[in-house]
């Protein structure tokens, strides 16, 4: 029986040949492109953090997509009820000839825009209800105008510093997810 007046030999010998004597490797083996690839845990963070900013990345760029298309039709809706665009319709019986009157009323007005006006854009502004158009109201209007554009400067804003915008998404997603 080992001595007591030497720990280190009896805990070895009580480790030899025994389940506690095998050698664990720390590394994990995960898939990427179709092959496994054997990383320890700082890389496997590493590429889950880039994965990460990535994707808050994409969400973003989409987000902004959708409210700069929501702004763009909103000038466009302002524009074509205050210059009142839609009053000579009955002149026109057919499509191409509306659109192309609604895009030469449009001329004057294509430098304020940030995209071209499209086919769909002169179909979803002849599909306004008339009980909208005379319950326009101009400052509404631009009060949502001006609260797409907050929301599209505090996007870009997150864009330009997507590390921090990630850090405060992580603390949310613990805030919203983390009791239990």
């Amino acid at each position: 029986f080992p001595s007591h007046d030497k720990p280190d030999k009896t805990i070895d010998a009580l480790y030899a040949f025994t389940d506690c004597e095998i050698s664990i490797s720390p590394n994990s083996c995960i898939i990427q492109n179709d092959r496994p690839i054997f990383m320890g845990v700082n890389e496997i963070l590493k590429i889950c953090t880039q994965n990460t900013l990535a994707l808050l990345k994409k969400e973003l760029e989409i987000r902004k997509s959708e409210l700069e298309e929501d702004y763009f039709f909103a000038s466009l809706e302002k524009i074509f009820i205050l210059e009142e665009m839609y009053i000579p319709f009955k002149e026109y019986d057919n499509k191409p000839d509306l659109f192309a009157y609604l895009d030469k009323c449009f001329e004057p007005h294509k430098k304020l825009l940030f995209r071209e006006i499209v086919e769909s854009d002169f179909e979803r502004l002849t599909q306004i209800p008339m009980i909208r158009i005379t319950r326009f109201d101009s400052f509404a209007a631009d009060e949502k105008m001006r609260k797409l554009n907050e929301q599209i400067a505090e996007i870009k804003h997150h864009l330009s510093t997507l590390v921090e915008f990630a850090i405060e998404y992580f603390k949310n997603l613990k805030k919203k997810y983390g009791k239990g």
